[in-house]
């Protein structure tokens, strides 16, 4: 009966990601027909059967304000950046110029990492090119960079999406790491002015 009980949550702790594939399948044929679904659900399944992927513990907390505002933040960046993006392709299309910046993300969680990384490749004019987790920094290409003074402002944006991610599905623990992490590079940066 252990064995059994065992199996059952090892499976039932996969099934969200296999209803994740289940609804990118109907997403892709654009049908979400019972066939549709059922197909989509097989092939989800036999996959990640197939993969042999390990059970990755999700430790995600949805809280329903903070995604609000994240959802928010980005419809408000997808419509500034697109008519940004926009009026500089219409205005001046050979001047545009980009940037590839580093940002030290605060964040240590593969999860939550790989959610900034798509959530800013949403973002007409931004796109993440490099992801370095043993480092901890996200690159991201940027357009368009007027002047130096943009750079900071990429920056900041950057660390803005992760702050609202981590606070919107990290756990507990995730919150507090990030917070330390906040406080010690804010230390470090008010210790290098002080020497400066």
């Amino acid at each position: 009966m252990n064995a059994l009980s065992g199996t059952a949550v090892r499976m039932l702790g996969r099934l969200p990601m296999v209803l994740w594939l289940t609804a990118m399948w109907a997403v892709l044929w654009g049908d979400a027909s019972p066939g549709t679904l059922i197909a989509g659900f097989a092939v989800g399944a036999g996959c990640y059967a197939a993969a042999k992927l390990p059970h990755l513990p999700v430790r995600l907390r949805f809280r329903p304000l903070w995604a609000a505002r994240l959802a928010g933040r980005i419809l408000l960046d997808l419509f500034t950046s697109s008519v940004q993006m926009a009026y500089y392709a219409l205005d001046r299309p050979g001047r545009v110029r980009g940037a590839i910046v580093a940002v030290p993300l605060r964040t240590d969680s593969d999860l939550l990492m790989a959610m900034v990384s798509g959530g800013l490749s949403l973002v007409t004019g931004s796109q993440t090119i490099e992801l370095d987790r043993e480092g901890g920094v996200i690159y991201v290409h940027g357009i368009p960079i007027r002047g130096e003074g943009d750079v900071p402002r990429l920056r900041r944006d950057v660390r803005r999406m992760e702050e609202l991610f981590v606070r919107a599905f990290g756990s507990t623990a995730d919150i507090a790491d990030f917070e330390a992490t906040e406080r010690a590079m804010d230390a470090a940066r008010t210790a290098g002015k002080g020497e400066s």
